[in-house]
């Protein structure tokens, strides 16, 4: 499995409700359109509270994205496909790109 996780802020000016509503309503159906992609998980950042032990939040952070797809050539087949276009339009509706964190990721299951 070929894993990536993005980090991201919103846009400046954009509220918390604003971004929640495109990132689940607009987005997420249109990144879900990516060819070979096998899951796609979003988390919106909670408020940390009880419970949430080493929760020390980078500031200003909305949400982490998670791509799995079944290898690296499926993975960059969705990224350089016209879907993929689309997702990288939308993206700079409600993404702050110059603060967004990169993440590669590898599974390595526990329980």
């Amino acid at each position: 499995m070929h894993s990536i996780a993005f980090l991201f802020k919103r846009t400046p000016g954009m509220t918390p409700d604003e971004f929640e509503h495109h990132y689940k309503n607009v987005h997420g159906p249109i990144a879900a359109q990516l060819p070979g992609l096998k899951e796609y998980r979003q988390y919106p950042i909670r408020k940390a509270n009880e419970g949430d032990v080493h929760a020390h939040i980078p500031p200003d952070f909305d949400a982490l994205s998670v791509y799995v797809f079944e290898s690296t050539e499926a993975a960059e087949a969705a990224w350089e496909s016209p879907e993929n276009r689309e997702v990288q339009i939308d993206t700079l509706k409600f993404i702050d790109v110059e603060t967004m964190i990169t993440l590669p990721l590898m599974l390595r299951q526990v329980v």
